[in-house]
């Protein structure tokens, strides 16, 4: 069988839609994310989540922020929520290396103790917020364990820190052993100024910096395409920040109306390069 993505939604992208005032409930977001045709749902220890994945037929991703002191008492609980993967933002900006890769050494040992795919996401404001501190997390790793490190790509935060132009494949995907052994990726349009760009200009046609985020997107997947095994799942959020976090600006067309849009480009891309 061919690789296969699987798409989620993350609920964070419909906070405060379609208005603040007006804002969809949680029960009315679950089933328009299954109506559009994901496959999941990405949010946090949301209590009602795991019966209304049951009821849809959604898997869940499940997001935590994990510290040096914090992370085992989430871990522990989170089997309740039946997650095929956790993403976890690790630490903060200011903790220092040893310490940040102590903890995620321990936090993947619990995980695996307890069952759980986890994954280390490149963010802003955490142990991974530039690519130098992303790499000497791996190479650490790669010391301690001979393994690469598995991390969840979100490659806006690093496309911004270093303000690069297009393409990007050249410099966001140097690094291929962590890329190929990625399993989950939440791919934000973005470029080298902007951490989340339009993916339409509202009238149904693609922006020009979508264009070029979607070159990049074409060169990722067809590096999982090469390196996956038969069978291998990857999950994909074709992820869009909503108004109020700032990521969508005001002049910014329907935001979810652009993350069904970004999902149907990424997915008509990789089914294009052989994946199913």
């Amino acid at each position: 069988m061919k690789p296969q993505l699987k798409f989620f939604a993350g609920l964070w992208t419909l906070s405060g839609y379609p208005t603040a005032e007006r804002e969809w409930s949680l029960p009315e977001k679950f089933a328009e994310i299954k109506r559009q045709g994901f496959d999941a749902i990405g949010g946090r220890f949301i209590p009602e989540a795991p019966d209304f994945c049951a009821a849809h037929g959604l898997d869940y991703i499940l997001y935590l922020d994990a510290g040096s002191a914090d992370f085992a008492e989430q871990l522990r609980s989170a089997g309740t929520w039946r997650p095929k993967r956790i993403n976890v933002q690790l630490c903060d900006h200011d903790t220092p290396p040893d310490e940040a890769i102590r903890t995620w050494l321990a936090l993947e040992k619990l995980a695996g103790e307890l069952g759980l795919a986890v994954d280390l996401e490149v963010h802003r404001d955490t142990a991974t917020e530039t690519p130098e501190k992303a790499a000497a997390l791996a190479e650490a790793f790669r010391a301690a364990t001979g393994r690469p490190l598995r991390f969840c790509h979100d490659f806006s935060h690093f496309a911004v820190t270093k303000h690069l132009a297009p393409p990007f494949a050249p410099r966001l995907l140097a690094r291929r052993a962590e890329i190929a052994c990625a399993q989950q990726f939440h791919l934000r349009p973005f470029n080298g100024h902007h951490a989340q760009i339009p993916v339409t200009d509202g009238r149904g046609a693609l922006t020009p910096e979508c264009r070029d985020f979607l070159e990049f997107v074409e060169a990722l997947l067809a590096v999982l395409v090469v390196r996956s095994e038969p069978c291998e799942v990857f999950y994909v959020c074709p992820e869009n920040g909503p108004r109020r976090s700032g990521y969508a600006l005001s002049c910014f067309p329907d935001i979810w109306s652009d993350t069904v849009r970004l999902r149907d480009e990424i997915r008509a891309r990789w089914r294009g390069l052989g994946g199913a």
